[in-house]
C-alpha cells in the first residue's frame, strides 16, 4: 500500500518513545461494510483505542488463536471459534434441550 501510494508512513514521538504511524491517503469506502460490521468496529475502537501498544500485545498474545500458531505463521481463522471470554464476542446459549 505504501508502494501504490494508499498509505503515508511517519514517524513520531509518543511518551518519549520513536513511533510510525501509517496515514491514509483517501477517505475508505464504507458502504462496503454493514450495520453489524460497522457496530464491531466502533465497539474495538471504543474499548481499545486507551490502551497502549505494550498492554493490547500483551493482551493479544494471551488470546487462542495467537497461542496456537507458531510465530512467522498466518493465524488459522477457524481458531476464532475456539476463543473463551474475553476474547470471544459471542455469547452461545446451550442448544440441548431438557
Amino acid at each position: 500500500m505504501l508502494e501504490q501510494g494508499l498509505l503515508r508512513k511517519i514517524k513520531v514521538e509518543y511518551l518519549g518513545y520513536p513511533h510510525i504511524r501509517y496515514i491514509p491517503m483517501e477517505k475508505p469506502d464504507l458502504t462496503k461494510l454493514n450495520a453489524a460490521e460497522k457496530e464491531v468496529i466502533d465497539q474495538v475502537i471504543y474499548r481499545y483505542s486507551d490502551w497502549s501498544a505494550s498492554a493490547l500485545k500483551e493482551y493479544i498474545r494471551r488470546d487462542l488463536p495467537w497461542k496456537a500458531t507458531d510465530e512467522g505463521e498466518f493465524i488459522d481463522y477457524e481458531l476464532v471459534f475456539y476463543r473463551e471470554c474475553p476474547y470471544s464476542a459471542r455469547t452461545y446459549e446451550n442448544s440441548q434441550s431438557s
